[in-house]
């Protein structure tokens, strides 16, 4: 039998969440417990790697990448439903179980586009995910609505959310190669894909317009006039709102004080850093990081 390489989920009701939490490895001397698959599990690699082996397959998951295994179908003996741990590791990855009323898997070639309609979201078993903050974030978030005691429809819609969420990573990803492959893909749009790649690489540093225009050799007035033209937001404004966004995911994800985010971010000192993140969120960090402070840890 081929080896699934991608799942087609129908969504056209939404996903049943069953239960999620975030998994913290104590020692380098960990291993994945023998365990039974009864449904889906989505799993997000946050640090170290992740050996796990589930119906005769070896996965190796690595910090930013995904694993989403789907329960047996039929009657299936109950080594095909095991999935252990085959080599020792400290690592720590965020987790979701839940079910389905139709999915089915795909093999061999992954499809580029989805003919099943709107219900219908494709998502490859194992993949480096684009925006791995976006997706931690929504699982965090998820994580919170269970310790808050939200409704079970308000959770099954976070959980479709989730799903969803990197279902279009993996489209956006396809788009991006497709263009990559291209030779003759427009000069403009090919200098806006590396301005944001040189955004991301470098959003530690204290990024610049002007440093961002030297080094692409572009005077700065026009490349921020460009960006506008073909993102809709000013430069400036984008390099903020993806630090913010890597603030967020540091505040809902790590114990570092506001103080050493706004260090790793690049910003000059403290103020600065809280100035512009309620300008930009209308809050501050503390008050970001107390809503979403409810997450669900285990160490087994």
């Amino acid at each position: 039998m081929p080896q699934c390489l991608a799942y087609m989920i129908n969504i056209a009701n939404p996903l049943m969440f069953n239960r999620t939490g975030k998994f913290e490895a104590l020692s380098s001397k960990w291993t994945h417990s023998v365990q039974t698959t009864e449904d889906y599990e989505l799993i997000v690699e946050t640090e170290g790697n992740l050996y796990l082996q589930y119906q005769d397959v070896k996965y190796t998951v690595t910090p930013g990448q995904y694993l989403l295994l789907q329960p047996p179908s039929s009657k299936p003996s109950d080594e095909k439903r095991i999935r252990r741990g085959f080599r020792e590791s400290e690592c720590s990855f965020y987790w979701m179980h839940f079910s389905c009323q139709r999915a089915y898997p795909v093999s061999g070639l992954i499809p580029s586009k989805i003919d099943g309609g709107r219900n219908d979201i494709l998502l490859p078993v194992q993949k480096t995910l684009l925006y791995p903050e976006r997706v931690l974030l929504l699982m965090r978030q998820l994580q919170n609505c269970v310790r808050t005691g939200y409704d079970t429809h308000y959770m099954d819609y976070m959980t479709t959310l989730i799903i969803s969420e990197i279902s279009n990573q993996h489209i956006i990803s396809l788009t991006e190669k497709k263009d990559a492959d291209t030779p003759n893909i427009p000069l403009q749009k090919q200098l806006y894909n590396d301005i944001v790649d040189y955004i991301n690489y470098f959003i530690s540093d204290n990024l610049k317009v002007s440093s961002i225009a030297s080094h692409f050799g572009y005077n700065e007035k026009y490349l921020s006039r460009y960006f506008r033209e073909t993102s809709g937001i000013s430069l400036k404004q984008y390099i903020l709102s993806q630090k913010i966004e890597r603030a967020n995911f540091l505040l809902s994800d790590t114990n570092m004080s506001v103080t050493s985010i706004a260090d790793s971010l690049g910003f000059s000192n403290y103020h600065n850093f809280a100035r512009t993140y309620k300008n930009i969120t209308s809050m501050t960090p503390s008050e970001y990081r107390n809503t979403y402070a409810k997450r669900i840890v285990n160490h087994h």
